[in-house]
């Protein structure tokens, strides 16, 4: 069977659509039936403008009207804006410092160490994964990646997909979200894991799966840890327990371009590592010399921020600034959970 035909089979028989899910009492009625707790885990790095309408949605719709929630956490990464305060307003939410976490272990900057660290703070079967900056947010993008978990024992790990439409400045609106999952990702994918070919958002924020399959696999501590994690589970576990649900549309203000630059370095990292010889794999990148201000349309992170912002050390061209990216690959976690108690707090 070529890689095409087999493809063609996962798409066919691993593709949900979202109404399957979304009678929540039905979804609730299952879980509890299948004895599964649930852990919804949301990294936050200056998302004060959403964060808040995320949470008051999943606590009103999935931890009160339905019991699917059943740890509702939130990892955030050092924001300088209202975000903390923001959570602390929310008796249901469990917040957590990145940096107060196993910081005898890693004190990596990045969303995938705090992925990985809210494997260590929760408790629950099933681990979902949420983004904080999504402006249309329901709760379909927790429950559709829930509901293949639940509905099929094959099915081990679930990725959402999506319209991902891109915003410009003006207001103007094109189908060109997604940068550098089509000009970065999809490419090397296609070129050193065909088989993966198949996912239409494999670098999307919304995904999740069972506890015994996270904790055995090796995380990345920035933003290569959802494609680390994605081919992880597929050489571990293979692809058909692997699928993806259409969530509809996500709407999130879009990163500038040089920030792009730093995310498509740590991708590319997380990929090749894989392949070639880490020594000789350079993790600077001069990036363009460009600032864009934080607006209702561009994501642009604090000075403080230089693993993912659009800021970096200066350089006597002025073209160009010089960032550092370092994507570390994180052990396993049920290793990390065999240490002695005093070598891991």
């Amino acid at each position: 069977m070529s890689y095409i035909t087999k493809v063609e089979s996962w798409l066919k028989n691993n593709t949900y659509e979202l109404e399957k899910f979304m009678d929540l009492q039905s979804l609730e009625i299952l879980k509890k039936k299948n004895g599964y707790s649930v852990a919804v885990v949301i990294p936050t790095l200056e998302e004060e403008g959403t964060i808040g309408f995320v949470l008051e949605c999943m606590i009103e719709k999935l931890i009160y009207k339905y019991k699917i929630i059943d740890e509702l956490v939130v990892i955030d990464g050092g924001s300088k804006d209202k975000t903390r305060e923001i959570c602390y307003n929310f008796n249901e939410v469990l917040f957590y410092d990145q940096n107060n976490i196993l910081k005898n272990i890693s004190r990596n900057k990045g969303k995938g160490e705090a992925l990985w660290k809210s494997l260590y703070v929760t408790k629950s079967d099933i681990i979902i994964y949420v983004d904080s900056d999504i402006k249309n947010f329901d709760e379909r993008f927790v429950v559709g990646i829930l509901g293949p978990l639940l509905y099929n024992d094959q099915i081990k790990f679930v990725k959402g997909f999506y319209k991902r439409p891109y915003i410009g400045s003006e207001g103007s609106i094109t189908n060109e979200g997604g940068r550098v999952t089509e000009l970065c990702a999809r490419p090397l994918l296609n070129i050193l894991y065909p088989e993966l070919s198949g996912f239409i958002q494999p670098l999307g924020g919304e995904y999740g799966g069972y506890r015994n399959i996270l904790e055995n696999i090796k995380y990345t501590s920035g933003y290569g840890v959802e494609v680390q994690t994605l081919i992880e589970i597929y050489e571990k576990f293979g692809l058909d327990s692997i699928a993806q649900c259409n969530l509809i549309e996500r709407q999130h203000r879009h990163q500038p371009i040089n920030s792009l630059s730093k995310m498509s370095s740590a991708i590319l990292q997380t990929i090749l590592r894989r392949h070639l010889d880490s020594n000789i794999l350079n993790s600077g990148i001069f990036i363009k010399n460009l600032i864009k201000e934080n607006n209702k349309f561009v994501k642009s992170r604090s000075e403080e921020q230089l693993h993912c912002n659009c800021s970096g050390e200066n350089l006597d061209n002025n073209n160009f600034k010089y960032a550092n990216i370092n994507e570390t690959e994180l052990p396993n976690m049920s290793e990390v959970k065999r240490l002695d108690f005093n070598e891991i707090i």
